[in-house]
């Protein structure tokens, strides 16, 4: 059975998930779908939280932490592009 908690972070997630989207299309970034792969990878997690404590557990509790794991690496690599345009623009400007 999922926990209350693991319950409303997904609602939360899917609630503000409209929220996230128009704040996604007004910003710029460099490697921005990283963005957006992580934040999709981090949904997955949380609804794979919640059904795995209703069918086929593992295979569910291996897709949370698969999912999360890809996040993960999103958003490191995302830190990185995002530090190495900085470094960049900050050299062309000296």
């Amino acid at each position: 059975m999922a926990q209350q908690s693991e319950i409303i972070t997904l609602v939360l997630a899917i609630a503000f998930t409209p929220v996230v989207v128009w704040a996604y299309r007004g910003i710029s970034l460099p490697s921005k779908p990283l963005l957006a792969w992580g934040l999709g990878a981090m949904l997955v997690g949380y609804a794979a939280t919640v059904v795995e404590g209703f069918i086929a557990p593992v295979l569910f509790n291996t897709i949370e932490h698969l999912a999360y794991a890809v996040s993960g690496v999103c958003f490191g690599a995302q830190a990185v592009a995002v530090l190495r345009s900085h470094l960049s623009a900050e050299g062309e400007n000296a």
